[in-house]
């Protein structure tokens, strides 16, 4: 285990701690969550999901992003897909979410992983893949992610797409030989 994870897992127990110090309820560590999108992004929207389809990373960062993306589900993003990518990257965000960064080559995108306080709503089996997923996140040179297709917002984040297209929240994840 490299000291990257090291510290990000150490970052993560040290923020639960802090919580749990400080008598936070649930209520107070979901203050945590993001507000962009949130209940899109976290399934807590109770979407009808598609199955899940193998794709390029290539596929989808070449998607058409849609013009006027509000706080509703659009139908495209009730598919889930799954990538083979390099991992470069997974850092913790303010909104407790584990952002990672897949690389294919020269193509990037945004993969990420919400705290399990802040998808209470989302339906129990994707609860429990997200939080499935969310321990087994990690950098490695090739991972197998699933997740649902989401258009964030492009506000500078490290690794966005040129269309700003996420996986979010991420379903599956594992690390795969060469």
């Amino acid at each position: 285990m490299g000291w990257g994870f090291r510290s990000l897992v150490f970052g993560v127990l040290c923020l639960t701690a802090a919580l749990a110090a400080s008598g936070a309820s649930a209520a107070s560590a979901r203050a945590l969550c993001g507000t962009e999108r949130w209940t899109v992004k976290t399934l807590q929207d109770r979407p009808r999901l598609l199955p899940a389809r193998a794709v390029t990373l290539r596929y989808l960062v070449t998607r058409h992003r849609p013009a006027g993306i509000g706080n509703a589900r659009i139908p495209f993003e009730r598919h889930v897909f799954i990538v083979t990518a390099a991992v470069t990257l997974v850092r913790p965000e303010d909104d407790g979410d584990f952002h990672l960064v897949l690389r294919q080559g020269a193509l990037h995108m945004i993969a990420e992983s919400p705290l399990p306080s802040c998808d209470v709503r989302a339906a129990p089996v994707y609860r429990r893949k997200m939080a499935a997923a969310r321990k087994a996140v990690r950098v490695c040179a090739r991972a197998r992610v699933a997740g649902v297709v989401f258009f964030d917002y492009d506000h500078g984040q490290t690794g966005v797409a040129p269309n700003a297209i996420e996986l979010h929240p991420i379903l599956g994840f594992r690390c795969l030989r060469r």
